[in-house]
């Protein structure tokens, strides 16, 4: 869908006093019910108030000049740019001379599914949410954009190809990221960061202690977690858990396993000990949290490990 204006109205206040933008009023506006929206932007834009949003964001500009805050943080606007806007977080912006935008909104609830596919904690794409891309990237990840709209135009649509897309976006985006990551630059982490991020991706599903990844590094316990509050404002143990979660989350609606296949798989002990450790984490149940987000088998698993191959442990 092209050339949808960004609108002000219907906005909700948050506790912080932002206006705040649901994607249930987007889907009103846009007049479907899907849970992923594509549309370009090809005006000038300008909001002077920072907004919140409860959807994910996938914005691929194509030609810009102007800012975007994202959390406070001002971006300057170049062509062929990704930002990334995940919920919960705040933006304004002011595109001031005409543009193209292709634009990706994803649900929240959707969001829940793809969250593991990023392969470092959500933290660091948040403290650097805009990529530079090159001429090829920025193609190539034009070509999925395109994909996605014409599925949605499609009369026998499947959603299904378009999320598959959405993987691939993102596998782009982390292929870059972890070249930049593997590069000199102000993207580069602490050595010993880097290689917990990576073991984390091909360790979690078996490893969940503090001490055995510090022992992997060869480094104290203490110190793995200060440099976790440095760099993640989070300890070692809850980044831990907050990947582990990220990864039964996304096995639980996406996998056709039974639940005790996937604690087996996670090497927890037994079905209760699974169980307690969602209701400790999530406050709910494996069955309770298929029932909430009501997409159970409805994703494809594609691995992430298949992304670890640029950064030497």
């Amino acid at each position: 869908m092209k050339g949808i204006k960004i609108h002000q109205r219907g906005l909700k206040m948050t506790k912080k006093n932002h206006p705040r933008e649901h994607f249930k009023d987007v889907q009103q506006k846009m007049g479907c019910k899907e849970e992923m929206l594509y549309f370009q932007v090809n005006h000038s834009s300008y909001r002077e108030d920072p907004i919140g949003l409860d959807f994910f964001s996938f914005l691929l500009f194509e030609k810009a000049a102007g800012t975007h805050t994202i959390d406070g943080v001002t971006h300057q606007l170049n062509d062929q740019q990704l930002h990334l806007i995940f919920p919960g977080q705040i933006h304004k912006w002011d595109m001031h001379a005409d543009g193209t935008i292709h634009v990706l909104f994803v649900s929240g609830k959707l969001f829940k599914t793809f969250d593991h596919l990023f392969v470092c904690p959500i933290e660091y794409y948040k403290r650097y949410p805009v990529m530079k891309l090159s001429p090829g990237v920025f193609k190539e990840l034009l070509h999925e954009f395109a994909g996605i709209d014409a599925e949605f135009q499609t009369e026998k649509k499947l959603n299904e190809i378009a999320f598959l897309k959405f993987k691939i976006i993102s596998f782009i985006h982390n292929r870059e990221v972890l070249e930049k990551l593997g590069n000199q630059g102000r993207f580069v982490y602490n050595p010993i960061m880097k290689r917990f991020l990576v073991l984390l991706l091909t360790n979690i599903y078996e490893r969940k202690s503090v001490q055995y990844y510090a022992s992997r590094l060869g480094v104290s316990a203490n110190y793995l977690n200060q440099l976790c509050h440095r760099h993640l404002s989070q300890s070692a143990n809850a980044t831990i858990i907050r990947e582990t979660l990220k990864l039964i989350t996304y096995d639980l609606v996406s996998a056709k396993k039974s639940i005790k296949q996937l604690a087996g798989d996670l090497k927890f002990t037994d079905l209760a000990g699974f169980s307690g450790y969602l209701k400790r984490h999530l406050g709910m149940s494996p069955n309770q949290y298929i029932e909430q987000l009501g997409m159970r088998g409805a994703e494809i698993h594609i691995p992430i490990k298949l992304y670890n191959k640029k950064i030497k442990t």
